[in-house]
């Protein structure tokens, strides 16, 4: 959200076949007498010879907050033949209005009106497509099911198609600290006020918004259940009516992993899935890579689409993947290890499920009986979960999950014997558990992991369920104490190649702090082995196509100085004194001038603590100040 340096493995590009021209205010307006504000960029000539329009449309200000990004990527798809416009949402930067919530109907209505308007307009040739990450990639998908008839393509980034099971509110039923956390952030983003060189009414639509901008987290928790707040904008309500050509990008480290199988095996669109090592960034400037020539890829989706030229984008595979490989959980790698791999079906045919029993701390398989299965026991302390990592991380650092042994140690685990050779994995584990708490709320948190020789525990997929959403996450209920249930709790999707002379390891756990707030009491978890089984879906090698891409580039120039450089902390600490675990999370991102005259200065201040005999007593809390100046005027915010 806040401009960062170029990745050291992708080139800058500027020399394009098209002069670009720039327009720094344009506004669109809306049917109900609102205008919504961009950024532009197009041809030259794009007057006399008109060329589609791109839009990314975000709540984050164009003007300042994602403007690196922005400049790194729509001056590219300018150069070749596009209008590439980044458009704040209403209620956002410049534009009119309060943001009242994510993803409102009228969210939708703003988008399909603006893509009416440019379709008309003279430099645009009537046809217009649409992409971004996260917000931009859920929107993406919610306005193609809208079927505009100008919109011609879309690439959705680190999306979702139920935005109850797989956004930063809840996961299987557990309610995620992010539900709090980005609640606090989008209160700070939406606080800030309009830019006074585009609007002269900047000070009537702050206060306007300031005294109506409301604190999203009491709309979230006001739903814990997938009501009909959720299956709003939930593209997978009815996939019948995604037809809008489809480009599906993830990673693998990102938290919006899942939406790309899901597209490929269920929506009826012309569609392609790239899922890379990536966090939550755009493919060509993520860390860790490898990168891709992401811009280069999605110029081909956009030439075949909205140019009618043959790119063979549609003759690539139907599902490209990188394969990770062992790192040792190193979560400071700029790089991981791996391959790219392709599949031409999905689900594919060659995909097998394999299914490996529990017992007596072992993984083997389900008909060997060689195991002892027993019934055993766990009380995990509150504060386990200490390299979970960030739910949405966005770089390489502790924001990556790392090694996994101290959360291991508060766990069951079961391991498989040293492989006699590599195995890989893609798609979607199950674990299946007979288990019984004592307590009418609990949640159960499951990890696979890699075991390295030296006992290194690297994370490879993990999934969380709400106990009392075992059999409904629409009508939940407590757990009845002391009795045995089954329950299965599906993983998130992954690619991972395991080496011959690692292990294989499941962990199950009931506390993972601080990504999961906790049961309110502590909770005596019993599993019982004989009826437990982790299905693995396992992928044999065969004859697939080649996976290439180009290297990395990004446009440029980027329009700002760093004045100041910011600097990151995370730290943990333990006291001895009173037992509490305390988590500090402190961001300044420095202070960033802006060609057109704007300075920014931003931090935030991010706390958690528990007591790990006492899950109720965890707190959390967020804080940012944000200042702005041009010229004489000054403004900051506190949130």
């Amino acid at each position: 959200m806040f401009p960062s340096g170029s990745q050291p493995d992708a080139r800058e590009v500027r020399d394009f076949p098209y002069s670009i021209v720039e327009e720094p205010a344009l506004f669109i307006p809306l049917p109900d007498g609102s205008r919504l504000a961009a950024r532009m960029w197009r041809p030259a000539d794009a007057e006399t010879h008109p060329v589609p329009a791109i839009i990314e449309c975000i709540p984050y200000r164009k003007r300042d907050a994602t403007s690196a990004d922005d400049e790194r990527m729509h001056p590219y798809f300018a150069g070749h033949g596009y209008a590439a416009l980044r458009i704040d949402l209403r209620g956002s930067g410049d534009s009119d209005g309060v943001l009242e919530d994510e993803y409102l109907a009228s969210e939708q209505d703003d988008i399909v009106a603006a893509i009416a308007w440019l379709a008309e307009q003279p430099w645009c040739s009537g046809r217009v497509g649409m992409l971004g990450i996260s917000w931009g990639g859920f929107n993406s998908l919610q306005v193609a099911s809208r079927q505009p008839p100008a919109l011609g393509a879309i690439i959705a980034v680190g999306a979702t198609v139920d935005r109850y099971h797989d956004d930063v509110h809840y996961k299987g039923g557990c309610v995620l600290n992010e539900n709090f956390g980005w609640a606090a952030s989008s209160l700070s983003f939406m606080s800030r006020p309009p830019d006074p060189a585009l609007r002269d009414d900047w000070r009537e639509l702050w206060q306007h918004r300031l005294a109506h901008q409301p604190f999203v987290a009491e709309n979230w928790f006001d739903h814990q259940t997938r009501d009909a707040y959720w299956r709003h904008g939930s593209v997978c309500e009815d996939y019948s009516r995604l037809t809008t050509p489809t480009l599906a990008v993830t990673g693998w480290a990102d938290a919006y992993v899942n939406f790309v199988a899901e597209i490929l095996e269920h929506a009826p669109c012309p569609r392609r899935g790239i899922v890379g090592p990536w966090p939550h960034a755009y493919p060509h400037l993520a860390m860790p890579g490898p990168t891709i020539g992401f811009l280069q890829e999605a110029l081909r989706w956009w030439d075949h689409w909205l140019k009618d030229r043959d790119t063979g984008i549609m003759e690539e595979p139907l599902y490209r993947v990188f394969c990770p490989s062992f790192s040792e959980a190193d979560p400071q790698r700029l790089e991981v290890p791996g391959e790219w791999l392709a599949e031409t079906q999905w689900p594919s045919p060659h995909i097998a499920a394999r299914s490996l029993a529990l017992g007596n701390g072992e993984l083997q398989a389900a008909e060997d009986g060689t195991a002892r299965p027993r019934v055993v026991r766990l009380r995990a302390p509150a504060d386990n979960g200490l390299q979970c990592g960030e739910y949405t991380p966005h770089s390489s650092g502790p924001e990556i999950a790392g090694d996994q042994r101290g959360d291991d140690a508060h766990s069951l685990t079961y391991d498989t014997d040293p492989l006699d050779a590599d195995t890989v994995i893609l798609g979607r584990p199950t674990l299946s558990l007979r288990v019984s708490v004592d307590q009418p709320r609990a949640n159960l948190i499951v990890r696979v992991c890699d075991v390295s020789p030296e006992g290194v525990s690297q994370r490879v997929s993990y999934g969380v369920l709400n106990l009392c959403h075992r059999d409904s996450h629409v009508t939940p209920s407590e757990v009845p104490c002391d009795t045995p249930l089954d329950v299965t709790v599906s993983l998130n999707q992954t690619c991972y190649r395991f080496i011959a002379g690692h292990r294989l390891r499941v962990s199950v756990t009931t506390a993972y702090w601080p990504l999961v707030w906790p049961s309110p009491y502590p909770v005596t978890l019993t599993l019982h082995e004989a009826e437990s089984r982790l299905t693995l879906p396992q992928r044999p090698p065969h004859d697939t196509p080649p996976v290439q891409f180009e290297p990395a580039v990004f446009s440029g120039p980027m329009q700002h100085r760093i004045v100041r450089a910011g600097e990151q902390s995370r730290d943990v600490t333990h006291s001895l004194t009173d037992g509490w675990t305390r988590h500090a999370i402190l961001d300044d991102f420095g202070e960033i001038a802006y060609d057109h005259g704007l300075t920014n200065i931003a931090s935030a201040d991010e706390r958690y603590a528990i007591h790990p005999e006492a899950p109720a007593t965890a707190t959390m809390s967020k804080s940012w100040r944000q200042a702005f100046q041009r010229d004489d005027w000054q403004v900051h915010t506190e949130t």
